[in-house]
């Protein structure tokens, strides 16, 4: 398993061995989230969702401070408690929300898929603030570099300071993508003050740099994604026995626990049905129990019945 998909796979594994009913809710959190969470509830209330479940999500939302900058949130709760709850760095363009006798995993998937590891810095007249934010979103460092004046612009001396937190950064994350934000003088002014060495990895913006950076560091998963194609079409033509298609035989390649890799067309997949219920809740479910990575190949893969599996070894 990559390191990636476990640290999102280590989030499922609280939803192992517990009995439903679940309810699943994705949602962005950015702002409003007591509205939001009210529309999913009555939503969720009107179809019958569990009301306990409904009760320690509100608790959860509720109480969280909202995180800077575009973010989602996906929660699932079972047994009276919440079960998983993690952040995630692509909000879903309208709620996601689910109850039922399974947990609904796959939008973890389709809303967390590894970024690039960045740095955001908007810079202004007299001072930046910088982000540092990890493969999965999360921002691991958090800072402000001011003049060393209040009534000061940023100078020579000042930029200088902001370079070196911005390189420090930088260096510490090993990240390939450094994103300036502000006015036009002012980047333009910190990617003078920054070493030769730092300034290909700039990317300048103009307005807030949340829509520009999900664009630019979501990137991460394409290579991922196109390694994980190219091996499944490399099995499936040797005819080797490592390549699994369709949803019979990958359920039970997953119940047998030898699944690598779950192959997805889409989170649509729910359309068919798995024994147990929904495709797209049972394989995810089975994947976690057995450490399976699971990989959204979109368009870029054909799959029979737009599922299959790359086996152990």
């Amino acid at each position: 398993m990559t390191v990636y998909w476990e640290v999102v796979m280590r989030n499922w594994h609280g939803v192992v061995g517990v009995g439903g009913p679940f309810v699943s809710v994705f949602l962005d959190v950015s702002d409003h989230v007591d509205l939001r969470w009210r529309a999913v509830r009555d939503q969720l209330e009107g179809a019958g969702a569990d009301r306990e479940s409904l009760d320690v999500l509100s608790d959860a939302l509720l109480v969280a401070e909202p995180p800077t900058g575009m973010a989602a949130r996906g929660l699932v709760a079972g047994a009276g408690r919440v079960l998983v709850d993690r952040y995630l760095p692509v909000p879903p363009p309208g709620a996601v929300a689910r109850s039922g006798p399974l947990p609904y995993l796959l939008p973890f998937v389709d809303l967390a898929e590894p970024l690039l590891s960045h740095v955001v810095v908007n810079v202004g007249p007299h001072g930046a603030d910088l982000r540092g934010v990890d493969p999965t979103g999360r921002a691991v460092a958090v800072a402000s570099v001011g003049a060393r004046r209040s009534d000061r612009r940023l100078g020579a001396a000042e930029l200088a300071d902001v370079a070196t937190e911005v390189t420090a950064l930088v260096d510490r994350l090993g990240a390939p993508l450094l994103v300036l934000a502000g006015p036009l003088a002012a980047r333009r002014s910190l990617r003078v003050a920054l070493p030769a060495g730092y300034r290909h990895l700039v990317v300048e913006v103009d307005g807030a740099p949340e829509p520009a950076v999900a664009a630019l560091a979501g990137r991460a998963d394409q290579d991922l994604r196109r390694a994980v194609v190219r091996r499944f079409r490399d099995e499936s033509a040797r005819l080797t026995g490592r390549a699994a298609h369709g949803v019979a035989d990958v359920q039970a390649a997953l119940e047998r626990g030898v699944v690598e890799t779950l192959l997805l067309t889409d989170p649509l997949v729910g359309s068919r049905e798995a024994v147990g219920g929904r495709a797209d809740e049972v394989l995810p479910l089975l994947a976690a129990k057995c450490d399976a990575d699971v990989v959204l190949t979109g368009g870029s893969l054909r799959l029979h019945e737009d599922v299959g599996a790359l086996l152990s070894s």
